[in-house]
């Protein structure tokens, strides 16, 4: 897969490091080319392994496929024929809390299963990199397949790790443009599909969509700015004025804005993000010993109260994708759209 031409708003340090990524695993359409589907696999593995595994869970009615496929049809290619699905891989990084093991990881961090206790601001921190890196590296990856079939027919999501860089992608979408312009023209993207995933940076997400004190306004990140940068936030447009010239961010934006600023992206101005127009499925093994079942339920409340439209499922099974119920219920998911 060829990588999309490189946008200026990145700094070059980052843009360079997408480099490093391997190509992607792609399993084309069986039909005419109508969508596109990129998944992200979980920490430790790669986007063939996972691909292969994905696509050939089955039902006992998906009995035939071609013979000639790369992957043997299973219930998602057989229900989705015009679908072309990408299977990026994570590049290779030192594993902090592995003794700096290099493994494939979209980014670094304290294990979910480890962080019981909490995790330090440095251990939180470690993430940040890999998510910059990731996202840039998925962006070019996402405006491929939109210069193809359209951003409401690109659908993007992930399993585990892969699952929690695919939301903070979404989060930080806004089209094309990447200068937080208005986007209240830019198509938002078909839906999103996450699987025993969790939300990064969760509690600060949390506070930000805490109903903001008047009296504490001036510690808003986004409310006050130093004297060299003076009025230069508002000049963006980040805050919408009323009549008596007050200025007022939605939770979601607030949000948003957290995660752009994550990114090292600029601010959007609008109070509908473009995140909230795509549906979202999640689902979650109760007994996931890996990534707490809690954990997805933290995200999809997130979710839905920055005003996402949300689908939650849950099942018996742990840190995988049950199957083939789950397959079965992202299909119905797809269907409803």
């Amino acid at each position: 897969m060829q990588h999309a031409p490189m946008l200026e708003s990145r700094s070059e340090e980052v843009m360079s490091k997408t480099h490093a990524y391997p190509e992607p695993f792609v399993v084309p359409p069986r039909q005419e080319h109508t969508h596109s589907f990129i998944l992200l696999h979980g920490r430790g593995s790669n986007g063939e392994k996972f691909g292969v595994e994905l696509l050939k869970t089955r039902t006992g009615t998906s009995n035939s496929e071609p013979a000639d496929m790369p992957v043997k049809g299973g219930i998602l290619q057989h229900a989705c024929p015009g679908t072309k699905f990408i299977f990026p891989t994570a590049k290779k990084r030192r594993a902090r809390w592995y003794k700096r093991a290099s493994i494939n990881q979209w980014f670094d961090g304290v294990p979910i299963d480890a962080q019981e206790d909490g995790v330090t601001k440095d251990q939180e921190e470690w993430q940040l990199e890999g998510l910059r890196e990731s996202r840039a590296f998925l962006k070019t990856i996402v405006d491929l397949e939109v210069n193809a079939v359209g951003a409401g027919n690109v659908f993007v999501g992930g399993m585990s790790q892969g699952c929690a860089m695919a939301l903070h992608f979404l989060m930080s979408y806004e089209g094309a443009d990447e200068n937080g312009r208005a986007c209240s023209d830019v198509p938002h993207l078909g839906c999103f599909v996450g699987m025993s995933g969790w939300l990064p940076f969760q509690d600060d997400i949390m506070s930000e969509l805490a109903p903001i004190d008047p009296g504490e306004d001036d510690e808003d990140l986004f409310a006050t700015s130093d004297d060299e940068h003076d009025g230069q936030i508002d000049n963006m447009g980040l805050f919408e004025h009323d009549a008596d010239g007050s200025s007022e961010r939605s939770p979601a934006t607030r949000v948003c804005n957290l995660v752009r600023d994550n990114m090292d992206l600029p601010p959007i101005a609008s109070s509908s993000p473009l995140c909230l127009s795509t549906p979202v499925f999640l689902g979650h093994g109760r007994s996931d010993e890996k990534v707490n079942m809690e954990r997805g339920v933290q995200a999809a409340d997130a979710l839905r109260q920055m005003g996402m439209q949300v689908t939650w499922k849950d099942y018996d099974e742990g840190h995988w994708y049950k199957v083939p119920q789950e397959i079965e219920d992202i299909v119905r998911f797809l269907d409803d759209l």
